[in-house]
């Protein structure tokens, strides 16, 4: 039997009042019922347990103190019954459960109009049903859902969207997700001391978002395609080679910062995401025609990756059994490679963004590198360490990017960058053939 709860939600005093139908792991949906009610109608229940204990939800019923709250009760109870029927019959004939089949269901119960593209078309209710849909995401290499960071990014941009709907006191439909609204955002943003790197990202999802309803035949702003999102500048902190070679070289004292250190050692010379690299074990090194591989599927992307293992790897796991450095969490790892690069030296004046604690924005100043340091330090460093050494597409095809020029944006090469790689080349091309001629000539006059 499904679990079934109301919530009353909103940025007014007048709530609207949403279904929402929990059952089991794979079934939480949540849609609106049509229904709505005054704040100060709505008993909301309060939590049993957990950090919030006794704090109020976002749960709960009309208050009985009046016919219309007593009329009300008794039409979502009423229609608690009939989902709770067609739940169970539906699951008895293998019908997917999900949000459009809770949508359908109720407007058949209330006798509404098949076709009320409102609802469907408020921003906020819009983005809800996205971001409930993005764990079935079907993706080009044919796997099913997206990261929980992308899900978490929707999430954000819901978020800091209710709260401008309701600093301007209204609410928005997708058809105006236009460049006027994003100006109107991005001032609201700014205001409130967000910086240019989050601002970017979040109008990006929004003009994302936008897409999507267009696909399903939402009507959308003609002008939709000429949003452009802040590009603010990214500080691109790596550890050189000589750098790896230092901390390398490092005793610490503590077993927690070797372990540590063998872990940032690793991903600075095979690039993977964090996610990737502290899940490895043993049973990821593989014997391929007389050669060690680092075999792998990339949490993010899905794609399948394998690596020769280079001798600094080789050497860590010979040192451990063959084995990897114990398991350890993203939030201690990155919280002990700062520690272990300070022990190291690593303190060359760097300029980057650094989070302050007190008024929870990041600040861009001159820092000392290990304060700088996260645990995207590894890919990036990976990246940047080899690139002109390695041919590019090979390095791409570790990394995970999918386009050369996302892979040079990603490490910072200019224009002049790649020109002045290309002369490189072409120099030690011609000394090549010159060497050649030479010895050529030689050859000859024997």
């Amino acid at each position: 039997m499904a679990q079934i709860k109301f919530i009353a939600r909103g940025n007014t005093s007048k709530k609207e009042i949403y279904l929402r139908l929990l059952a089991g792991r794979t079934v939480n949906i949540k849609r609106k019922t049509g229904y709505s009610i005054d704040k100060s109608l709505w008993k909301f229940t309060k939590a049993t347990k957990g950090v919030n204990k006794g704090k109020p939800t976002e749960f709960g019923e009309p208050k009985q103190t009046d016919a219309i709250g007593k009329k009300l009760k008794e039409q979502l109870d009423s229609l608690s019954t009939k989902i709770n029927i067609r739940y169970n019959e539906a699951t008895e004939k293998g019908i997917k459960i999900d949000g459009n089949w809770l949508e359908t269901q109720i407007r058949e119960i209330q006798n509404r109009n098949s076709s009320e593209q409102e609802d469907k078309s408020d921003l906020i209710t819009f983005l809800e049903n996205y971001i409930e849909y993005l764990p079935n995401h079907i993706q080009k290499n044919g796997k099913r859902g997206l990261s929980k960071n992308t899900i978490q990014k929707f999430t954000n941009l819901k978020n800091r969207f209710a709260d401008f709907q309701k600093a301007k006191r209204t609410r928005f439909n997708v058809v105006n997700i236009t460049p006027e609204l994003v100006t109107q955002f991005d001032k609201y943003l700014r205001k409130n001391g967000y910086s240019d790197n989050y601002i970017g990202t979040l109008v990006k999802d929004l003009k994302t978002l936008g897409k999507h309803a267009r696909k399903e035949g939402l009507k959308v702003s003609n002008q939709l395609d000429y949003i452009t999102a802040v590009k603010a500048d990214t500080y691109k902190v790596i550890l050189t080679l000589d750098e790896l070679e230092q901390i390398k070289n490092t005793k610490f004292k503590r077993d927690a910062l070797d372990n540590a250190r063998d872990w940032l050692l690793i991903g600075c010379f095979i690039g993977q995401r964090v996610s990737d690299l502290l899940g490895l074990t043993a049973n990821n090194i593989v014997s391929k025609g007389g050669l060690l591989m680092l075999e792998l599927t990339q949490q993010k992307t899905g794609n399948r990756v394998v690596l020769p293992l280079q001798e600094e790897v080789k050497e860590i796991l010979n040192k451990r059994d063959g084995q990897f450095p114990r398991e350890i969490s993203d939030q201690k790892f990155n919280t002990y490679i700062k520690e272990l690069c300070e022990i190291a030296g690593i303190n060359k004046p760097t300029k980057g963004a650094k989070l302050n604690k007190k008024t929870k924005r990041k600040e861009v100043k001159i820092y000392p590198k290990y304060e700088l340091i996260t645990s995207h330090v590894c890919r990036r460093s990976f990246a940047t360490n080899y690139y002109g050494d390695i041919p590019t597409p090979l390095l791409m095809s570790a990394t995970g990017h999918t386009t050369e020029n996302k892979f040079l944006i990603y490490i910072g090469k200019s224009a002049i960058d790649q020109a002045v790689q290309l002369a490189e080349q072409w120099a030690r091309l011609a000394s090549a053939n010159k060497k050649e001629t030479v010895m050529n000539i030689i050859k000859k006059a024997e």
